[in-house]
């Protein structure tokens, strides 16, 4: 395991697991407020679940999170879209082989709208937030027009963040999408429903479904993270 600082108007932490120059490599991209770790470290459990098969994987902070550089509240879609394609760039100069792309929750949102601009060969979503406007409406509430920052649980977010997220639409990026695609979801979901995932897999011409059943939104205990990891590592084996 290594460490890069990449560039993109500020710094982009990023984490390299390497099983080899020219082995397949998957790419992970975190949710809102999250990081290259993620809750019960299941992104670094996944990085050497993979690793252990023959896959390496590139995991990074999108700026405003974690420690890349920039305050939270100056990041938006648009941000972390070009912080996705600024990893994927290096990724593909580094690696020789085939590329897969992870996105939890928000950064299944940025997984879905940088679809094609990075070109997957394969596409795994964790509880994607692909009908970003209708998950996050409930969360952001009516902004006043001398309001440029906002509380959202504790921390701050922009207006331009609360504009790009409630008009962007990843979920229509879905049918675009022509390779093979997962998704894993808990059916306890109170963050990002179930049902959206149910809806979105069927606009994926090679897409299919998981269900974690009684599973929260971030896999909150062991056997099902160890599932998520397990079924995760299985699929990219089989389409890289």
């Amino acid at each position: 395991m290594r460490t890069v600082n990449l560039k993109n108007k500020g710094r982009i932490f990023t984490v390299v697991n390497s099983a080899g120059k020219d082995t397949p490599v998957v790419i992970m991209f975190h949710g809102f407020t999250g990081n290259h770790i993620e809750a019960h470290f299941i992104f670094a459990r996944l990085s050497k679940a993979l690793e252990k098969a023959g896959i390496s994987s590139v995991r990074f902070d999108f700026r405003g999170s974690g420690n890349s550089d920039l305050p939270f509240e100056k990041m938006t879609l648009s941000t972390e879209i070009s912080d996705a394609i600024k990893v994927a760039e290096y990724t593909k100069r580094n690696f020789n082989n085939s590329l897969g792309v992870l996105g939890l929750s928000m950064g299944g949102t940025i997984a879905l709208l940088t679809l094609s601009q990075i070109d997957p060969d394969a596409l795994c979503l964790w509880a994607p937030a692909a009908k970003n406007k209708e998950v996050f409406s409930k969360g952001i509430p009516s902004l006043p027009p001398d309001l440029n920052l906002f509380d959202v649980g504790g921390i701050r977010v922009s207006k331009e963040f609360a504009k790009e997220v409630l008009s962007f639409d990843a979920f229509s990026e879905a049918k675009k999408y022509r390779k093979h695609a997962l998704i894993i979801h808990g059916t306890a979901d109170q963050a990002v429903p179930f049902e959206h995932s149910k809806e979105l897999v069927k606009e994926f011409k090679k897409g299919s479904l998981i269900s974690i059943e009684g599973s929260d939104h971030v896999f909150s205990s062991y056997e099902w993270s160890e599932r998520v990891i397990e079924e995760t590592v299985k699929f990219f084996e089989k389409h890289l």
